[in-house]
This record gives C-alpha cells, structure tokens and sequence, in this order.
C-alpha cells in the first residue's frame, strides 16, 4: 500500500508538474505575441535608425558647375596718346628756354588841361594865340606890397617903377621857354628852369619876404620872342 501511494503520489504530482509546464509554454506564447504586438507599436512609434557607415547609401551632393559665371564687361579707358614733337633738337639734351613775359605798358592818364585863372601868363598866350596864330609871349609881375600885375604880351611893360619879386612867363609857338632870374645883391642864385608852350614858367617869389629881382633872362627852342631887357626898380 505504502508503494502503491508513492507511486500515487509520484504520478499525483507529476500531473501538476506538466500541467504547471503546459502552462508555462502557453504563458510563453502569450508573452511572445504580446512581446510582438509591442514591437508593432515601437515600429509605428520610432523608426529605426540605420547607423551610416561604409555600406550606408551617400546623400546625393550636387554636382559642381562646369559653367564659369559671366563676367560684366568693363569699359576700356582709352589713354591719349603722348605728342611727340616733330623737331628734335640736334644732338645733347635741350637748353631751356626762357619764357619772355611782356610787362603791361603804363597807360598815361587822360586828363582834361586844367582851366587857368584869367590874369595868368598862360592864359593870355593862349587866347592871344586862338585870335592870331603865331609866336606870342606873355608875362606879367608880382610888384611887392602891390601884388600881381595884368599880364602883358608882345613886348609891353609892366611893373615899371616899383620893386618886382616875381615874373610869370608864357610863350606859344616856340615849343619851349628856359629862364633865369638875378636877385637883387646876389646874382644868378638859381638853375635854369623850363616850360612847354602855353605852359606858366614862374621865376622868384611872391611871399611877403621874398628878395627883389632885378632881371631876367631868357630862351625858346624855336625863334625868337623878345630883345635882353633889364628890369628893377630903385
């Protein structure tokens, strides 16, 4: 009996010990398609990632152009030719030349001849001139402590009898008159001096102290005007 219920027992528990591993091989089953069912999930999920490496296929690169870009045209600045100069200088390097600048020529002012006062020698010969052309003189003399006399022309006197300091002189149609006066007690003290035609030449001094004159002489480039006359007073 004893064996009889090993036996028992043995093929009592064997039973379960193959059901147990039945079981299992089901339960492995399940948990295989549910392992697989959860794979389809991580597919849809997450893509896999292919690792690039020697066998991965290249991205496509593009392929460099053949074509060279066209360049704008530039404009082309045409350069002036140097002159060169027909005439070349005969043998060793050229003098310089020297630039000759003209100077600007002074221009003489034009001026309108001055209007004499009346009772000046000038005058006179000028209006004795405009009535009968000719050689003429004039003259007139500063009488002291009387003043100026009127002019006389053409060998009339003047300033007889009374002490003379001055003459004014005046000549026409002889181009120039010269003259010097001689002063009372000093003699011919003085240069020549000059004057064009219609032109007052005075001699001495018309001031309240000027010495006496007691003469003069006389000269013109062309002609004669007068004789040598001696003038004074006591």
């Amino acid at each position: 009996l004893l064996a009889a219920a090993g036996i028992a027992g043995v093929v009592l528990l064997a039973v379960p010990l193959l059901i147990w591993a039945t079981d299992d091989s089901r339960q492995e089953k399940k948990d295989d398609v549910a392992v697989a069912a959860g794979s389809d999930t991580l597919l849809e999920e997450e893509p896999l990632e292919v690792p690039k490496g020697e066998y991965a296929p290249a991205e496509p690169t593009p392929e460099p152009s053949t074509k060279k870009p066209s360049a704008e045209p530039r404009p082309v600045v045409e350069k002036a030719s140097p002159v060169v100069s027909s005439a070349a200088p005969a043998g060793g390097s050229p003098e310089p030349t020297e630039k000759k600048t003209k100077k600007a020529e002074p221009r003489a002012e034009e001026r309108e001849a001055p209007e004499l006062p009346p009772n000046t020698a000038a005058y006179a010969v000028r209006r004795l001139a405009a009535e009968d052309s000719g050689r003429h003189i004039c003259y007139r003399v500063h009488r002291k402590g009387a003043g100026w006399t009127n002019p006389r022309c053409d060998g009339a006197m003047s300033g007889k009898g009374l002490p003379i300091t001055a003459i004014n002189i005046a000549v026409v149609g002889a181009k120039k008159v010269s003259a010097n006066e001689f002063v009372q007690k000093d003699g011919w003290t003085t240069a020549w001096s000059s004057a064009a035609d219609a032109t007052d030449l005075t001699l001495g001094s018309d001031s309240p102290n000027a010495p006496n004159l007691s003469g003069y002489a006389i000269g013109v480039d062309d002609g004669n005007v007068c004789h040598h006359h001696k003038l004074g007073g006591p």
